[in-house]
């Protein structure tokens, strides 16, 4: 369960609508009598409050109790609201309240004043009653500032007692609040205590490790573990900042599975004080960190990575140069460094800017996140139609590492030296289990990995596994509902225990996990199933070809024509609304610029019909320019009349759909054959009474490098370089195809 479902359970209050007064003459917090009168106030509660919603009525009423003293009471209230969640939240609901909970069982069991040595008893016998995954959520409960509840008593105190009366709405905000102020004044500072004495109990932890480099570079890391023996180790090796939190959940808990967790930053960041230069130097330093682990007391020489997006880019970085005792990799949303970022079939976006601004020593979050701040960005460099390369100077700062990038539009040795390429993946020989996902940005580098693995190694033991997930989902844990689209049951997965079961298999010698049937298993979206191979060609049962006439994807090969489209890039009316609106299943397409494209629907499905893999095929086109970056969207569109998106947006250089380490301007006005592939995969039950839909477009929008057509590096091009507009004549030999699944 994420953070934000958290704030379920401390616990919030929601606005009532009361309109009943109850006595209650102003006073300050401070005075003799404050308590006494809240106390009566409080008792007036307990006989008046009522609430429909049950676990409102419970989260409220068990505060009021306390304040009566009813610490029996209290328990049992509080022990209801766990017993609501305990399905949906297994873990969270174990320690829902645990602060009240541990107050009302000290005070059941003492009079003394000194409730310290009580308090230590308690919270240390219900710290070992918890699961592991249970106990270190508590200390989350214990980060609350008693001056704010303060401050929200003296606020009611002040604004909310007119003719000396309160609402009944502000009665149970103010002994709410008191309650809450009074159990952290009393208790906070001692669990805090115990917990970090547990803590170091439990596991051993250090932070703010400096590794030197052989050529005398900083990296930094920390490390966790529950044991003084030798055990395996898995390294998490990340570009962003590890910002101290040695404590945090998922390394206690990877620890207590038997593991050493090491978690290093790229050179530059957090307590290192290189230079950073994203991507540059992972070869060699994530080499360099397996190698002062296999050198640690607490190694057994046995070490797996795990980890997403860049930190995926890290696990096959180290691969390039394979250290013996790195014995299996784990990646997830794997970047493909010059595959799928920072451009994607040889396509920079403005994204590479915005993510290159977070990327510090301390990483930048709420700059990453500030959408006005970067809809403005976005928009300013589309209305005014400047350089691609000018876009820094734009923002206000210089970026010598988006100048850098930019030089190398082809996928030359720049970025082929940053990752394992061709005859390199031969040499992997340790077994790599893949993450990604049909909405996952990063497939396409997950896939190159993948595919590459394969290819030039023939005995890889390669394991995929890919469903219905975003970039996030892939990375941080499945989505349940992904923006608009409830994901089959059976694909709501756990990544982090499966991988983990995975090291078991390879660095502990248990049985393979039982999820992993085949060595590809995609989730069949619709079907509630998943399907495995030995590969993913065993999976297809011959293709699905459809052709584009006029309106019409049609399985027959049209009479001789074309369709004509005309792209005016001076027109720049259409600025971004937001950075991303996307539904996956929604009433309508894609709202975006639509207008720059067309769209074309397959014959109505008059049987359910399973698709595999990515989508490939080849567009006949002549322009009366040199280049153009083409783009393709692909929906089922439902009987319902909604649209569901089947995998990620695909966009492409033309000049590049060929080879992408070399271009090769289209001739104007002649007829071109341009390759569909390195498209997203998806897997999917088409349902009857069911259309395939394709929106087929030009790349012109606030959040795309515009290719302007005139052969000259797309970086350099303005809107001076528009001219005229871009005509273009699709042949209705055009056709695009995907794979049916094999029962």
């Amino acid at each position: 369960m994420n953070k934000n479902k958290w704030s379920l359970f401390f616990l919030c209050f929601a606005s009532y609508c009361f309109s009943q007064k109850l006595y209650f003459k102003k006073i300050e917090f401070g005075n003799p009598e404050f308590e006494n009168k809240l106390l009566l106030l409080n008792k007036e509660l307990i006989k008046n409050y009522k609430e429909k919603d049950s676990l409102k009525y419970h989260d409220n009423y068990f505060r009021f109790q306390m304040l009566d003293k009813d610490y029996s009471g209290a328990l049992k209230t509080i022990y209801k609201i766990r017993n609501a969640y305990k399905q949906s939240y297994p873990y969270y609901s174990k320690i829902i309240g645990i602060q009240f909970e541990l107050y009302s069982l000290v005070k059941n069991s003492t009079k003394t004043a000194d409730i310290e040595p009580v308090y230590e008893n308690i919270l240390r016998e219900r710290y070992n009653q918890l699961p592991i995954q249970s106990r270190y959520l508590i200390p989350d409960s214990f980060k609350f500032k008693k001056d704010f509840n303060k401050n929200e008593v003296i606020k009611i105190l002040s604004d909310s007692i007119k003719n000396d009366s309160i609402s009944l709405k502000n009665a149970v905000l103010l002994c709410r609040n008191y309650n809450t102020y009074i159990t952290i004044e009393k208790t906070f500072s001692i669990a805090e205590c115990i917990l970090k004495k547990l803590d170091k109990e439990d596991i051993l932890a250090k932070d703010s490790i400096i590794i030197k480099t052989q050529k005398g570079n900083e990296i930094a890391l920390y490390y966790v573990f529950n044991k003084s023996v030798k055990q395996p180790s898995i390294l998490h090796f990340s570009g962003y900042s590890l910002n101290g939190d040695y404590y945090n959940y998922n390394s206690k808990i990877n620890a207590n599975r038997g593991y050493n967790i090491v978690n290093a930053s790229s050179r530059g960041i957090y307590a290192s004080n290189d230079q950073i230069i994203p991507f540059e130097f992972e070869i060699n330093d994530v080499n360099e960190v397996i190698e002062w682990i296999t050198k640690q007391p607490w190694s057994n020489g046995k070490i797996g990575m795990i980890g997403g997006s860049y930190d995926g880019f890290s696990q096959w970085a180290a691969t390039k140069r394979l250290h013996p005792a790195l014995k299996t990799i784990v990646p997830s949303a794997s970047v493909g460094f010059g595959i799928d970022f920072p451009m994607y079939n040889n396509c920079f976006s403005p994204y590479m800017l915005r993510w290159l601004s977070y990327v510090k020593k301390e990483t930048d979050y709420k700059l990453f996140n500030d959408e006005k701040e970067w809809l403005s960005v976005y928009n300013s460099y589309y209305k005014n139609g400047i350089a691609f390369n000018k876009l820094d100077s734009l923002y206000g700062v210089k970026n010598p590492i988006f100048q850098e990038w930019l030089k190398h539009p082809s996928f030359d040795r720049f970025w082929q030296s940053k990752i394992p390429y061709k005859k390199d993946f031969s040499k992997i020989n340790i077994p790599v289990l893949t993450f990604t996902g049909y909405y996952d940005a990063d497939q396409r580098g997950a896939m190159y990995y993948f595919n590459e693995h394969h290819k030039y190694n023939k005995n890889a033991e390669h394991y995929l596994v890919m469903g219905p997930f975003g970039h996030a989902g892939v990375v941080s844990g499945v989505d349940e509902n992904y923006k608009g689209y409830a994901i089959d049951p059976v694909a709501n997965i756990d990544i982090e225990d499966i991988s983990y079961q995975w090291f078991d298999y390879i660095l502990k010698g248990s049985k393979k996990p039982e999820f992993l049937k085949g060595k590809v298993n995609f989730q069949i979206m619709g079907a509630n199933e998943w399907q495995s191979a030995k590969s993913i060609d065993e999976l297809s049962s011959g293709k699905l070809k459809l052709f584009f006439n006029k309106t019409k994807l049609q399985e027959s090969k049209p009479e001789p024509g074309f369709i004509a489209q005309k792209i005016d890039f001076f027109n720049r009316e259409d600025t971004l609304k937001s950075l991303d609106s996307e539904k996956i299943l929604d009433t309508i397409i894609d709202k975006s610029f639509i207008k720059y494209k067309l769209i074309f629907e397959s014959d109505v499905f008059d049987k359910p019909v399973e698709i595999i893999g990515n989508f490939t095929g080849e567009l006949i086109a002549s322009i009366n320019k040199k280049d153009m970056d083409i783009t393709m969207e692909f929906y089922e569109k439902l009987s319902t009349g909604q649209y569901l998106k089947l995998a990620h947006d695909y966009f492409a250089r033309a000049s590049y759909a060929k080879d992408n380490t070399k271009r090769n301007l289209l001739k104007p006005f002649v007829k071109e054959s341009i390759p569909i592939h390195n498209t997203f995969s998806t897997g999917r039950r088409i349902q009857k009474g069911s259309k395939l839909i394709v929106v087929l477009g030009i790349r012109k929008s606030a959040d795309a490098q515009i290719n302007y057509g005139t052969g000259k590096d797309v970086s350099t091009e303005t809107i001076a370089d528009a001219k005229e507009p871009l005509d273009i004549k699709w042949y209705t030999d055009s056709y695009i195809e995907v794979a049916l699944l094999k029962k």
